[in-house]
């Protein structure tokens, strides 16, 4: 009998052996496997007391996150920057009204709101085929005075580049677009704009500059976010062991600085992705950076 049991289990080994594994997704324009993506995200927190007004803004830490997708249900499944044990479904097949060619909207409940980008499509110039990225938009009621609490997190998600096939030598620009959002005194923006961004690859070290061309919309009305424009000036390094930048010198512009956290995506680092943090003029924001070259 013991012999028949080996015998069984060395049968099952091998027929799981030559069992063909599941291909991982090649490029986010067309999944055909779930999948579990590293990704990015931040979170900006605040309190919408009207139009005109926000409270209790304050940017929280960027951290390594995932952004997992269902092949199944369609679905995507986000979590929390702070608990990770927080998470929330959405339901790509159930999208919302208010979706465009370039961003799905799914509703989760009457607080929740994803807007995600759908891979191929062309926003503010650029079109990413490894690259994706969205804003979970949660509210509530405020913990202290009246209004509208908000968590505002943008992540970053897909197929980031080996760290052994991120170039060492010569550089690549690469034309970036900016989707965030930035809140103060005078109330919450939608930021939006486009950009630059250059690595300097190098055999030890890397650098990258940045520069951007921003501007905010304030929701309720689309009044002008005062001052913001044009920041120059970014720089910062590559680590190659993350297939990463970070910025070291914030771009600046209009009382406003802008830094920049993010990975190379692609299997030869076609794309990038990160987020941006914005400061500046009583306020702060948090929002993706995404771009591609030539």
């Amino acid at each position: 009998m013991p012999v028949i049991k080996r015998l069984a289990f060395t049968a099952t080994a091998l027929a799981l052996a030559a069992s063909p594994a599941v291909a991982a997704n090649t490029t986010l324009t067309n999944l055909t496997e779930s999948q579990a993506f590293p990704a990015m995200q931040s979170t900006i927190k605040y309190t919408r007391v009207s139009t005109t007004k926000a409270t209790g803004t304050g940017n929280y830490a960027r951290a390594t996150s995932t952004v997992r997708y269902d092949k199944a249900t369609n679905s995507y499944i986000l979590r929390d920057t702070g608990s990770l044990a927080l998470t929330s479904t959405f339901d790509l097949d159930n999208a919302d009204a208010s979706s465009t060619p370039q961003f799905t909207v799914v509703k989760h409940g009457t607080n929740e709101t994803l807007r995600i980008y759908n891979p191929g499509a062309t926003t503010q110039g650029i079109a990413l085929t490894y690259t994706g990225y969205g804003q979970w938009r949660r509210t509530g009621t405020p913990q202290f005075g009246t209004g509208t609490a908000v968590n505002d997190t943008y992540f970053v998600y897909g197929l980031k580049t080996p760290s052994a096939d991120v170039p060492r030598t010569g550089s690549a620009t690469y034309t970036t677009a900016l989707d965030g959002t930035y809140a103060n005194g005078t109330g919450v923006y939608a930021v939006n704009g486009t950009g630059s961004l250059t690595a300097n690859f190098g055999a030890g070290t890397g650098t990258i500059n940045y520069s951007a061309n921003l501007a905010g919309v304030r929701e309720g009305d689309s009044a002008a976010l005062a001052g913001l424009g044009a920041l120059t000036g970014g720089a910062g390094t590559i680590t190659y062991r993350s297939s990463g930048f970070t910025s070291t010198v914030a771009a600046t512009g209009g009382g406003f600085a802008l830094g920049v956290n993010g990975n190379f995506y692609g299997p030869a680092a076609q794309e990038i992705g990160g987020l941006f943090r914005l400061t500046g003029n009583g306020g702060n924001g948090q929002g993706a950076i995404v771009g591609t070259r030539p």
